[in-house]
């Protein structure tokens, strides 16, 4: 080997150091432009922050032991957001939940200072309000229902399928999938989730050219989902890779919820550069602050495949008894 040659081989790793360096501030560059720190005037934006501060109260609500004066500073905190930057006669859905949220929490409040004379002032001027919010009372039978009595048959028999019958996907039988996923936690329920979904050659096809998981049998998928989270749900430091978190949870559901409805699947990474990303833009209409978590293929399994044995792991190679190494 040349010396030329034994210097581009030892030089090959930095690319991936200078690519990660310009996906780092392609990902900052975004965060700035698209996330949740400034939301004023920004309906979307204010409406996951609504979401934000009521989930608080459903919190103090859900509590065996309250204390007296829980809760009334995510209200007070509710009602200053609604008056000062929205119109609180034409809420978002957040903010009409909260609303429901605020009225439950008043009602089950002891309050007689300014925190209280403020909410309960807002709320007689406000109508509108929610069905849906608060606190619902369970009991341990009722929280069990759903148990699996073969939970090991349904996870396990779940496989990344890539041989798929010509066969359409329902819309219906998808939306029903995506109603089973929503139901994937989210950091304080904000659930900045939204999938776009493809179900015509030409626009799965365009989609696809920018993945390159699915050379040998992408050509087949019927139904191709772009899981994606909005980073404008998102507003603090700390947060700022929750977007891809509550995103991966949510692909997961739907992964699991497309089997338990006899719908196979097979999750198609996006782990691409600014490049791709940008490219993959402009080729799909994306709302700008989407971030793509994952592509996803979804169809009918053949009658008979086959698939990869994906070897897992032993248990023990992944958890750590922390208080046994005392």
């Amino acid at each position: 080997m040349s010396i030329a040659r034994r210097i581009k081989v030892a030089l090959r790793p930095l690319r991936h150091v200078v690519w990660a360096v310009q996906g780092f501030a392609y990902d900052f560059s975004r965060f700035v432009r698209y996330g949740g720190w400034r939301s004023r005037g920004d309906s979307r934006k204010r409406d996951y922050k609504a979401v934000k501060i009521y989930h608080r109260m459903e919190k103090s609500l859900s509590f065996r032991e309250r204390r007296a004066n829980s809760g009334w500073a995510a209200a007070t905190d509710l009602v200053h957001l609604l008056e000062r930057d929205g119109d609180a006669a034409m809420p978002g859905y957040h903010e009409a939940v909260g609303i429901k949220v605020l009225r439950d929490f008043v009602a089950s409040s002891d309050g007689d200072g300014d925190a209280a004379r403020h909410v309960n002032a807002f709320l007689e001027k406000t109508r509108l309000d929610s069905v849906e919010g608060g606190v619902v009372e369970l009991t341990a039978d009722q929280l069990l229902a759903g148990r699996l009595d073969d939970p090991e048959r349904f996870f396990l028999s779940r496989h990344s399928v890539r041989d798929f019958r010509p066969d359409p996907v329902p819309r219906e039988l998808l939306k029903r999938a995506l109603a089973l996923a929503m139901k994937a936690p989210s950091v304080c329920n904000r659930q900045a989730w939204h999938v776009y979904h493809m179900d015509q050659r030409a626009s799965i096809d365009r989609a696809l050219a920018f993945q390159d998981g699915n050379r040998g049998f992408g050509h087949e998928v019927q139904c191709l989902l772009i899981i994606t989270a909005d980073l404008s749900a998102f507003h603090t430091h700390g947060e700022r890779f929750q977007h891809w978190i509550d995103g991966g949870m949510f692909a997961m559901s739907l992964s699991l919820a497309l089997h338990s409805l006899g719908l196979a699947s097979c999750c198609l990474n996006w782990s691409r550069g600014a490049g791709d990303d940008r490219r993959l833009r402009r080729a799909v209409p994306l709302d700008g602050a989407h971030t793509v978590i994952t592509m996803m293929a979804v169809g009918y399994a053949s009658d008979h495949l086959k698939v990869c044995y994906s070897a897992r792991r032993p248990v023990q190679s992944i958890l750590t008894h922390l208080d046994d190494a005392k």
